[in-house]
């Protein structure tokens, strides 16, 4: 249900996300998160912010795909479309939020965490909120870089035709849980109670 929130593929399908970048406020993509059905119930959008998420969810749809074709015509550099692809994604970001209110965006946040889980660990504000020091930090970051390097691999297997698009779904899906599973582990175990209590009430599916 969440895949295309979480994942990137370079062949651009459906709901391309990036995930893994380090440093990002919000790794995923809130356009496509907020327009799920029990999440645009969960914050009570009114029918106006609907339909304006609604298009800015299928707008970025559209640039991502375009970004992604013309990086496969071209052969250009995968990292550079991963800058790309970043820099459209924080854009459509910060446009959701704008549309929203404190309250919602306080719920947002909660659910961010549950669905993303230990990969928001690379966003600046958790970090902060945890108070996790300069290794813990550096730790997170090296885990980021090794699961970007590991869903590279797998998208350029799927781009050279030696990966079908389901299995590399799973695949991506795979590595996604495995260092999301790696970077809750860098928590001390107050700080991973401090950042489970700040999932909020659990989102109802």
């Amino acid at each position: 249900m969440m895949s295309g929130y979480l994942t990137l593929t370079w062949s651009v399908k459906a709901d391309s996300i990036p995930t893994y970048a380090a440093n990002k406020e919000n790794p995923g993509s809130l356009p496509v998160l907020v327009s799920l059905e029990h999440v645009e119930k969960d914050l009570h959008l009114t029918s106006l912010q609907r339909s304006i998420i609604g298009g800015l969810r299928n707008d970025y749809r559209a640039a991502a795909m375009k970004m992604g074709e013309a990086q496969c015509r071209a052969s250009s550099d995968a990292a550079e479309l991963q800058r790309k692809l970043d820099r459209l994604g924080a854009t459509y970001n910060e446009r959701v939020i704008a549309l929203l209110n404190s309250c919602q965006r306080r719920r947002l946040r909660e659910i961010e965490r549950q669905v993303l889980g230990g990969t928001m660990l690379t966003a600046p504000s958790e970090q902060q909120l945890l108070g996790m020091n300069e290794e813990q930090k550096k730790k997170i970051a090296a885990l980021a870089h090794d699961s970007n390097k590991k869903a590279a691999a797998i998208n350029l297997k799927a781009n050279q035709g030696k990966l079908n698009y389901h299995r590399q779904i799973i695949a991506l899906r795979k590595n996604r849980l495995q260092y999301a599973a790696a970077m809750l582990k860098v928590l001390t175990p107050n700080q991973l109670e401090m950042w489970k209590k700040a999932q909020g009430v659990k989102l109802v599916f």
